[in-house]
């Protein structure tokens, strides 16, 4: 596991080093969080997804998230967050409108597992971020075949029984990350193939791997070196950074 690097402030507009993304976190547990989906900055598209769901704190779950992310976004392109224009790409992820003028530029992917909301924001061309919260994966070893390459199957077969999950469950952080970089569905690419190969990326520096809290892992790919992630904690003051 590598390190993160100590958070330098999270006011408005602050730029971002181009080699270390900023990670911000978000405790879906809390009141300020759940009062998010209330806020009205939430799409005509995603009330209606949210109608659509039938268990209640989930649907509020999901207004909340896309709220935080316009917040999070407008703090940095200079705009207020109702101006914020999101669609959905093909593979899933979340864009910004093409061709809105915001005032600069900034890539970002969001992630959420357990209680935990993750955005990443980088100048970057593009940047993929994945959390998950360690659990039990009792069949790690034959998804391991099925949706990784060749070498990493292989090398999870030389892990010791204890220690497979939480090594496989890496792996697919990083992987995930990496799709979510392209902006392609994990279906679409497997293994040690392409833009898929945590090792080669690894090597290359564009993907880091942290443990945003105990009993998560995450990743943060890019499409330029990253040194390290800068991890910030939201609080209830997030209307304000």
């Amino acid at each position: 596991m590598t390190e993160s690097a100590a958070p330098s402030g999270a006011g408005r507009h602050d730029r971002i080093e181009p080699v270390r993304p900023r990670v911000w976190i978000l405790d879906t547990t809390q009141q300020w969080f759940d009062d998010l989906a209330d806020s009205g900055l939430a799409s005509e598209e995603e009330r209606a997804r949210a109608a659509s769901i039938t268990h209640a704190p989930a649907a509020r779950k999901l207004l909340a998230r896309r709220s935080a992310l316009r917040i999070l976004l407008a703090g940095y392109l200079s705009c207020e967050a109702h101006e914020i224009r999101l669609v959905t790409a093909p593979g899933g992820k979340p864009v910004l409108v093409p061709g809105d003028p915001y005032g600069r530029s900034v890539a970002f992917s969001a992630g959420h597992s357990g209680d935990l909301y993750c955005v990443a924001l980088s100048e970057s061309s593009s940047v993929g971020l994945d959390i998950e919260r360690l659990r039990s994966v009792t069949r790690a070893r034959s998804i391991a075949t099925r949706w990784f390459g060749a070498a990493e199957a292989a090398m999870l077969d030389g892990v010791p029984d204890d220690h497979v999950e939480i090594e496989f469950m890496r792996l697919w952080t990083c992987k995930e990350a990496l799709a979510k970089r392209h902006g392609a569905g994990l279906r679409l690419m497997r293994g040690d193939e392409g833009e898929l190969d945590v090792q080669a990326e690894l090597s290359a520096q564009r993907l880091h791997r942290f443990d945003p809290r105990d009993g998560y892992l995450a990743a943060v790919a890019s499409t330029g070196v990253v040194d390290a992630v800068e991890v910030i904690e939201a609080g209830e003051d997030i209307w304000t950074t």
